[in-house]
């Protein structure tokens, strides 16, 4: 087992640019340019905005400001590194001295001006081809991913019983974070969401002065980071006597989860979870009240492919790690939403939320 957030060995990068590049191939695109910083981390290992890269079949190009150099230098072996030039300059020279003819970008992770610059010079706005290499994790990634989720899941269950009348939702926050860091995490995975009272019932909601008052929803939202990978898990409790409205949402939402969480298979579909959790909400009436999607994707972002979204074809495989977080939410009264984050195995799935 990888040794707690120890980064991925330099052979995972290169084994990745190399079955990047078999890729290009055979959408026949001579390269493509990379922005967001989960896909520069993908292919070079190093974790920063603020650079962009251009992969092809001849090796990967990064381009950098002096101020980052060392550091990428350091980091991403194997990649030859492009400063002092206009990005859009640096990249139009490499496309004439290698005749790189058709280099693609993805039109949704840039802003419109740089996007229509590239366009000028030569580039195809074009899908991501990373998105099917990522979708799959192997088995270094894997590791730290467990160990994340089982960081995420601890801490949640030992912070459960110790919440305290007059605490409030910032506190709650920070305890999360605090706890994570003390088990070993390397950060938060996201905006931590702590609520309570009728905030249970904001999806969302960013965590303030509220405090915990007796006879209160309280709602978890929380994960960690573990190298580069992150978790995701929430849970829903009452703080006092349970009303007989909530135990009966409560139960509706577990019994949705279970029956997306049935779905999670190879060969299934984002679409059949996402129908599989709302359909269960929906027979017990309260299927206006769920107003978001079943779950998406998690990895080095904490939103990503797959999506579990109504009617989504994408199919399920092995090495996809997905959450499933159904939700019930009344507003000005209180919100249910229980979610884990699962593993697509052979056979089924492995719930890796587990303490």
């Amino acid at each position: 087992m990888i040794p707690l957030n120890q980064k991925l060995s330099p052979t995972v990068f290169r084994d990745r640019r190399n079955r990047l590049a078999d890729l290009l191939e055979k959408k026949k695109l001579d390269g493509y340019f990379f922005s967001s910083p989960a896909d520069l981390y993908y292919l070079t290992g190093f974790q920063s905005e603020g650079f962009y890269g251009l992969a092809t079949g001849r090796g990967m190009w990064l381009f950098v400001s002096a101020l980052l150099a060392g550091q990428v230098r350091e980091s991403a072996p194997g990649c030859r590194l492009v400063m002092g030039k206009r990005l859009s300059l640096s990249v139009e020279t490499l496309m004439k001295k290698f005749r790189f003819r058709r280099v693609g970008f993805d039109p949704d992770q840039l802003i419109y001006r740089l996007g229509d610059v590239l366009k000028k010079k030569g580039l195809v706005p074009s899908p991501n081809v990373l998105e099917e290499l990522r979708i799959v994790k192997g088995v270094e990634e894997l590791a730290l991913l467990r160990r994340a989720c089982r960081i995420t899941a601890q801490t949640v269950a030992d912070l459960i019983p110790r919440v305290r009348l007059g605490q409030t939702e910032r506190e709650l926050a920070w305890r999360v974070a605090d706890q994570f860091h003390q088990r070993g995490a390397v950060g938060i995975g996201f905006d931590l969401i702590a609520a309570v009272g009728s905030n249970t019932a904001l999806p969302h909601h960013i965590p303030g002065e509220a405090r915990l008052a007796k006879g209160s929803p309280v709602l978890f939202d929380v994960g960690c980071r573990v190298g580069a990978y992150r978790s995701d898990l929430t849970r829903s409790f009452y703080y006092g006597k349970i009303p007989s409205i909530y135990r009966r949402v409560h139960a509706i939402v577990a019994a949705a989860q279970k029956a997306g969480m049935d779905q999670v298979k190879p060969g299934s579909t984002g679409g059949r979870v996402d129908g599989a959790t709302r359909g269960v909400i929906h027979r017990a009436g309260y299927g206006k009240q769920f107003v978001h999607s079943t779950g998406h994707g998690v990895g080095i972002d904490i939103h990503e492919p797959p999506w579990m979204r109504p009617k989504n074809p994408g199919v399920l495989a092995p090495g996809m790690v997905l959450t499933v977080e159904p939700g019930i939410y009344l507003p000005g009264r209180f919100g249910v939403r229980i979610e884990d984050t699962l593993l697509v195995t052979a056979d089924g799935h492995e719930r890796l939320t587990v303490e």
